[in-house]
Parts: structure tokens; C-alpha cells; sequence
């Protein structure tokens, strides 16, 4: 104990002090050269006006008294030294007992504090009434260490300092003020009115370790909670104050202690391992922010849809990776995810411009997610994909490029097909960080199919149009390519492309104006919902048409890029895009598109263009024949679409989505993600693709047609099992 004169020395000091701010405590016991680096922290980032009070728990090492003695009742800083070494929690209570009616903050000697931490670490105690104390983030400290979860690591040479990773982590966190079991020991901020209910730490656990625990546990149980300050960051240089007791001294003080802890509260080992190993808490989403902030954000693009004929889908995520890759920040790891075994020229050399090119095996059985976010920027087909998506990242944006198949039914197997994918787009669009549309008139679409996503959430980010994307090293086949003069029709066979309209189009060139040229149709069948029947009937009746028609099926980028240049007009009469690549695509090599004044082809494309005003196979073909036959008219629509493409680059693009990245990242997660961890942790679901294996669709249909999923099944069943166990034991019982 302190005689009295020096106590009333200390009381007299803390008066001079404003009576509001809280009394800083640093307990010592040698490691002088942690304590100098602790104490200059303090000086250098605490208000003035905060007590600073050094409690030397009789150091051995003299060089302590000797540079501190100077301080011993001058100023905002008390350096006193006992009379004999009795320990942390002896010393901690003490300090408590001399700084009564004021909070405390306790403040091991190996801690370093940054600018503005007690604002922080007071702000997080009072951000409720019933917060008992309040923990700051630290590289070591249990299940508050960061950057690595429950791993303490230091912070080796050259790294940034404490100062930087603090700003990094105020900067990105969301202060959350997470409630963990127990404060941790490394800074603890208590409140003055819980130290007066609940008291001080008990002695038994002197010399320390596990005082805190018991004295949260006490706070628990009389109805408090204990915090983290997830926007503080201290640097902690960890288990100092016990080296002159030896490793094999403290191990068994730590095993007394921790026995003491089980004893006395058994459920605090499973409520710790439990918020340690939670993914979805507060804490958890906490741990995740200072993280990223600390090593930077892990970005990973799904380019899983890269591989076999080209389409405008891939084009485009092709062009969103290279664009994200050429502009990213030097705080962004960039990554792409691909099928395994890709063929390395089908990516077009943007797994040369990115940091990771990862196969798709490589992330299967994840301990825990891999990347801070993921971006989907194609349309998702299959609920396993949107699991798969939320197992490898903390935060999923996927894209939504139309709602074609959402709203026609034509685009499924059956019936029930189309409503397993409404209900995974609608899960999608629910349970995602980031929803990206091409265009605001898909966004609207969305809207108008009841699907109601805040604002904050949604963003439209339209594709660039400046990149060309075909290697003029590669040679053409000129013998495949047709003869001109030819129009043509490029993409899918869809129905939504209207393939059939333009056979009805090139049926009126050919016997109102005598046209001989070629109708070529370019692009690749797709095995459900294409037009390749109505399509073969009708050149069957009309044998003249099928005479000057040209079905190339996929076509490669170089290939395309030659039909665009040697096209006499691109028709483009689809009925429904989410953007439209082509007519752009058509105007940058000087040939005109002809399109359909619908969807959002009316948005990008503007009002100076010209639409087909119906789907009128005369008036059509008549307004073809104008573009056929007048230069003029040809070059005014190439000018109007590249006066719009110049709205559309990809380095907009790129900085529109890294914008929406970063602004994700800055929102709280979903708070429904355990929907999938549920799924991804045991009850399997629903997953197979439209037109999958014929033996795994009986299954489902089966299923279906018992009118109960198997994970119904299984908890039928487990509520049976729980029944009849109960009404036996209830027999064998009585």
C-alpha cells in the first residue's frame, strides 16, 4: 500500500485535473524500454487535460524511478513507485481506489496509443448505458487481434506504423461496437459507475491473468456488456509484465487461473470459442473492415463465364477486368477466377494485367471466405453459384444484365424451372452487398418485377465501348466468310434477338426490291429457348430466302470483327437487351445497326437515331432498303452511334465500380447472410441447372412432385426421431 501523504498528494493532483476526464493507469514492472515507448505515445496523443497516472509495481530495474522521478507531482503525469512488488491485480485495484469518482482506463506498459484513441475507446463505453468496458482492436489481444483473426502477429521492420494502420482502420470501420464476453487486457476502458456495483478485481487471481475475465463475468451477470472500439486500433507488444517470473511461472499461474474461471462461470470457454469462430456477428464484420484496412482490399472477379464460343456476356467481363486492372489502387489485390484447365488465349490476355489468375478448384472447402468481395458481373444461372460466391467472399455484388428470363417463361425447361430461377434471382438481388445493372432501364425492369432493392445497394454501371478485342495476327478464313454485299444479323439465336423477323425482312428485299445480296445470321445456338425451329420452317416455306441466307453458328472475334467491317448494315431487331454491344460495335468500324427502339437500346443509343418504328416486315424492309441504298443516311447513323459510345468507356466504367466496391465495402453487411451459411453448412438445396443430367432432373422432379424439398424431409424426420425419444423416455421413466 501507498502511505498517505503520497495519496493525498495524488488526490490533490487528479483535482487540478477537469473532473470529466477519465484517469489513465499504467501498471509497471520493468521492460523500461516498453514503458518509455508507452508513455511517450500517451504524452504525444492524450489531451492535457487527462491524468496520466504510472503505478510502479516496484520495478527491479532502476532506470524506471530514475527517469520518472522528475514527474512524480508536476503536470498532467504521476509517477509513483510501491514499496514492494504485489502484483497486477493488486496494483490495478489500487489505481481504481485513488482514482475514485473518476472512469479508469488501464493501459499495459507495452502498449502504444495513436492520436485521438481515448475519444474513440470513451465514445465506444458510452455508446450504451449498460456497456460495462470497452476493448480496442490490437495486433495481439485474443479475439480482438487483427489482421489476422484470434492470431496475434507483430508488426516486423519496414511495416506501417501504428499510426497509419489506426487512420487505415478509423477510416474503413463501421463502428459497430461489437459486444464481446470479456474485456481484454491489453487497454480497457471502465466505467466509474460499474466499478461501483460490481467492484474490483478479486485478488485471487493475482498476480494476474483472468482478473478481467472474472471481473466481466460479474459485469455479465448483473446485466452489463462488454464492447469493442472497432475504430481503434492500439499496437501491443504482449505478456511483458511477467517476464521476470519465467515461462514455466507463468503457465502455471495461467492454468490455476483459467481452472478458477471454469469453475466458477463454465459457460464463458463455450461463449468465447463460439464469438470467436462466429463469420456472422457484429465482431466478425469488425475483425473483417480492420483487416482489409490493415493488408488491403482481396477483389476477385468470377470469370468462370470466359471459355468456348465468344458472346457478348464474356466480352464484357473480359473489358470490366482489364479496366478494373489497369486502374486499380495500389491498396487492391486483383484477382480472376476461372474454370479449371482454361484455355489461356480465351482470356485475351487480361491474366497478364491482373495480381492472381485462381482455378475454380482452388477455392472449393474454404475454412473461411478468401476475398473482402466478389463480383459476379454475369447473369447467375444456378443457386449453388450464389453459395459458392458467399463461401469465398466477405461481400458479393452480382449483376443483373436483363430480366429476359425472369419474365418469359419460354427460357426454362418447364414450369417449374422458371420458378426455381425467379426465386434465385429474387434471392440474389435480396441477400447480395452490390447489385450492378447495365443500364437504368434494367434497373427500372427490376422495379417493375417487384423486385425492391435500396438505393444504396443497387448501382448502374454501363459497359465500355472502347475496346477491340480481335487479334489482327490471327488469320481469317476467308473461304467460310460470305460473298458480298450481305447484312447481318450477330448473337445468340434467342427468340428475344428476333432472328425470324429479319428471315421476314430479307423475304420482302428479295421480292419488292430484287435484292440478291445474303442475310448472314452469325452467333451461337443456345440449347433452350432459341428460335431455330420457327426459323427452320420458315426457309422451308420460302425456298428463295434460304437460298441467300448464310448461318455461320459462333463465330470467332476475329471472324466477327471481319463480318462487321464488310457488312453493308447490322440489323439488330431485338425485342429486349439490358445494354446492346452491337450497334456500338458496328458504328466504330463505320457500319450502320439498324435496331428496335426498345428496352434499353433506347437509352444508350439516344434520340438522333434510327429505330425501326414497328415490327412491320414491309415497312422494315423498306426502311433497310433506304440504308442500302443511301450513303448518307448509312453515315449519319454511324455518326449519331459514336457520338453516344463516347459516353461509354471502360476507364468510366472501372472507376464507377471501383467506386461502388469501395462504398459495399463501406456498408454493413447483409444482414441475412446466414441464409446461405446455412445452406453452405448442411441442408443442400435445390441445385440443378436448367437442361441438367436427365437422371439428377427425375430426382428433382420427384421431389417436386411430393411437394416437399429434402431439407424438409430431413426435418420432418428429425422431429419424428425427437417425438417418439421423448414419449419413450417419458415410459421408461414412468
Amino acid at each position: 500500500m501507498l502511505g498517505l501523504p503520497i495519496q493525498s498528494r495524488i488526490q490533490v493532483w487528479l483535482r487540478s485535473l477537469p473532473s470529466w476526464a477519465p484517469a489513465v493507469v499504467v501498471p509497471v514492472f520493468n521492460a523500461y524500454e516498453d514503458v518509455l515507448e508507452c508513455v511517450e505515445s500517451l504524452l504525444k496523443n492524450t489531451s492535457p487535460d487527462v491524468p496520466v497516472l504510472i503505478l510502479d509495481d516496484a520495478s527491479t530495474d532502476l532506470r524506471i524511478p530514475k527517469i520518472f522521478g522528475d514527474y512524480s507531482n508536476t503536470g498532467r503525469l504521476f509517477y509513483v513507485r510501491k514499496p514492494e512488488n504485489t502484483g497486477f491485480v493488486s496494483t490495478v485495484n489500487l489505481a481504481f481506489a485513488l482514482c475514485t469518482p473518476r472512469d479508469v482506463v488501464v493501459l499495459n506498459s507495452d502498449v502504444i496509443v495513436p492520436p485521438g484513441w481515448l475519444e474513440r475507446l470513451r465514445a465506444a463505453a458510452y455508446f450504451r448505458t449498460n456497456i460495462a468496458t470497452a476493448t480496442p482492436l490490437t495486433n495481439s489481444g485474443t479475439i480482438v487481434s487483427v489482421p489476422y483473426r484470434n492470431r496475434p502477429t507483430t508488426l516486423g521492420e519496414g511495416k506501417i506504423n501504428v499510426e497509419e494502420i489506426d487512420a487505415r482502420i478509423r477510416a474503413n470501420s463501421l463502428r459497430l461496437y461489437p459486444v464481446i464476453p470479456t474485456a481484454v487486457g491489453h487497454c480497457v476502458y471502465f466505467k466509474r459507475s460499474v466499478l461501483d456495483l460490481v467492484g474490483c478485481f478479486d485478488e485471487a487471481f493475482s498476480p494476474g491473468y483472468g482478473e478481467e475475465v472474472d471481473f466481466s463475468q460479474r459485469a455479465v451477470l448483473l446485466g452489463f456488456s462488454h464492447v469493442l472500439a472497432d475504430d481503434l486500433f492500439v499496437y501491443h507488444k504482449g505478456s511483458r509484465s511477467f517476464g521476470a517470473r519465467g515461462e514455466k511461472a507463468r503457465e502455471r499461474i495461467r492454468s490455476a487461473h483459467e481452472k478458477l474461471i471454469r469453475k466458477r462461470y463454465p459457460w464463458y470457454a463455450e461463449w468465447t470459442t463460439q464469438v470467436a469462430n462466429d463469420r456472422e456477428s457484429p465482431l466478425a464484420y469488425a475483425i473483417e473492415q480492420a483487416r482489409d484496412a490493415i493488408l488491403g482490399y482481396r477483389i476477385a472477379i468470377d470469370a468462370t463465364c470466359i471459355g468456348g464460343p465468344v458472346t457478348g456476356t464474356q466480352l464484357h467481363t473480359l473489358g470490366l477486368i482489364r479496366a478494373l486492372a489497369l486502374s486499380k489502387q495500389p491498396d487492391i489485390h486483383l484477382s480472376i477466377i476461372v474454370h479449371d484447365h482454361i484455355d489461356k488465349s480465351s482470356l485475351m490476355g487480361v491474366d497478364n494485367l491482373v495480381d492472381e489468375v485462381i482455378p475454380l478448384s482452388a477455392l472449393r472447402n474454404l475454412s473461411e471466405p478468401r476475398f473482402s468481395l466478389v463480383h459476379r458481373p454475369f447473369q447467375l444461372q444456378r443457386l449453388e453459384e450464389l453459395i459458392f460466391l458467399r463461401a469465398i467472399a466477405h461481400r458479393i455484388v452480382v449483376s443483373v444484365l436483363d430480366f429476359i428470363a425472369f419474365s418469359g417463361v419460354g427460357y426454362a425447361l418447364n414450369y417449374a424451372d422458371w420458378e426455381r430461377y425467379r426465386a434465385l434471382i429474387q434471392m440474389a438481388c435480396h441477400v447480395a452487398d452490390g447489385v450492378v445493372f447495365l443500364s437504368h432501364d434494367t434497373n427500372q425492369d427490376a422495379i417493375h418485377q417487384g423486385i425492391l432493392i435500396e438505393p444504396e445497394r443497387a448501382c448502374v454501371i454501363p459497359p465500355g465501348t472502347d475496346y477491340q478485342w480481335a487479334d489482327g495476327s490471327v488469320g481469317i478464313n476467308e473461304t467460310r466468310m460470305p460473298p458480298q454485299p450481305f447484312i447481318l444479323v450477330l448473337g445468340t439465336n434467342f427468340r428475344h434477338k428476333n432472328r425470324l423477323y429479319a428471315l421476314k425482312v430479307m423475304h420482302v428485299l428479295i421480292h419488292k426490291y430484287g435484292w440478291k445480296g445474303r442475310l448472314v445470321l452469325a452467333g451461337p445456338r443456345v440449347s433452350w429457348g432459341g428460335s431455330e425451329v420457327e426459323e427452320a420452317i420458315f426457309l422451308q416455306q420460302n425456298s428463295e430466302v434460304c437460298a441467300q441466307v448464310c448461318d455461320l453458328g459462333s463465330v470467332t472475334e476475329a471472324e466477327k470483327q471481319w463480318l462487321l467491317q464488310h457488312s453493308s448494315l447490322v440489323l439488330y431487331p431485338s425485342t429486349y437487351e439490358g445494354f446492346g454491344l452491337v450497334p456500338f460495335e458496328a458504328a466504330a468500324v463505320g457500319t450502320p445497326a439498324l435496331t428496335a427502339k426498345t428496352t434499353a437500346l433506347a437509352e444508350v443509343l439516344g434520340e438522333e437515331v434510327i429505330y425501326l418504328d414497328s415490327f412491320d416486315p414491309e415497312k422494315g424492309a423498306d426502311l433497310v432498303w433506304r440504308f442500302l441504298t443511301d450513303p448518307e443516311i448509312s453515315v449519319r447513323q454511324v455518326e449519331s452511334i459514336r457520338a453516344k459510345a463516347a459516353n461509354f468507356t471502360w476507364e468510366t466504367t472501372a472507376e464507377n465500380a471501383w467506386k461502388f466496391y469501395r462504398k459495399v465495402l463501406s456498408l454493413p453487411p447483409r444482414p441475412n447472410r446466414t441464409v446461405l451459411w446455412r445452406l453452405v453448412s448442411g441442408n443442400k438445396p435445390d441445385l440443378i441447372p436448367i437442361g441438367g443430367p436427365l437422371y439428377k432432373r427425375v430426382g428433382v422432379r420427384l421431389k417436386r412432385a411430393l411437394g416437399i424439398t429434402l431439407a424438409e424431409w430431413l426435418g420432418l424426420l428429425k422431429e419424428t426421431m425427437q417425438f417418439f425419444r421423448f414419449h419413450a423416455n417419458k415410459l421408461m421413466g414412468g
